[in-house]
């Protein structure tokens, strides 16, 4: 993964356009316009057309480059284009006690990792899973800095918090939302 600070991002996404490895690249933090590169990848993105994948995509378009101060934006460049991307931020969600004990943890509200928004190009050869786990490796490096037990997703809808529960093992939270919050503890064996 790159984290580019002030490394010119333009020139970033243009050399691991060239490069046939999958390239993780993290959106630099503070304002500025995207660069050309950057733009004609968005454009192109399409990860399909259920609700929570057009949103998905039109909030990469329109809001991720700003969205430095709120969560993070990882975008994963494979085959000549934006396979998919992720955006993290800090959070907490509510967790029964039986779920609390499951993890040793004793306050109700848990301190997480979010995935505000996650998709792939529905044309990318990778699995979506790749984002998961990426996005969950992510949030253990961030959990060696500050706790962090568990990473949580705020389902768009019903269809996709069920795929959200029956693809990945994501659980329901206590908390009174439709859909619930998704959580899924970060070690392993949780």
């Amino acid at each position: 993964m790159n984290d580019l600070g002030e490394m010119d991002f333009g020139a970033a996404i243009a050399e691991a356009l060239a490069d046939r490895a999958p390239t993780w690249l993290t959106l630099p933090s503070g304002p500025a316009r995207a660069p050309d590169e950057l733009r004609d990848l968005l454009d192109d993105f399409d990860a399909g057309d259920r609700p929570a994948a057009v949103a998905a995509g039109d909030w990469l378009r329109a809001e991720a480059f700003g969205s430095h101060a709120t969560s993070r934006t990882r975008l994963l460049i494979a085959d000549q284009r934006l396979a998919g991307f992720y955006s993290l931020a800090s959070a907490q969600v509510e967790l029964s006690q039986r779920d609390r004990g499951r993890l040793g943890v004793d306050p109700v509200r848990v301190p997480a990792a979010l995935v505000t928004w996650i998709a792939k190009d529905k044309r990318a050869e990778i699995d979506g899973k790749e984002l998961v786990l990426h996005a969950a490796a992510m949030a253990r490096r961030a959990a060696e800095l500050q706790a962090t037990s568990v990473l949580v997703v705020d389902a768009f809808d019903e269809q996709t918090a069920r795929m959200w529960r029956e693809r990945f093992g994501f659980r329901p939270s206590s908390e009174a939302r439709t859909p619930k919050r998704l959580w899924l503890p970060l070690q392993p064996g949780d």
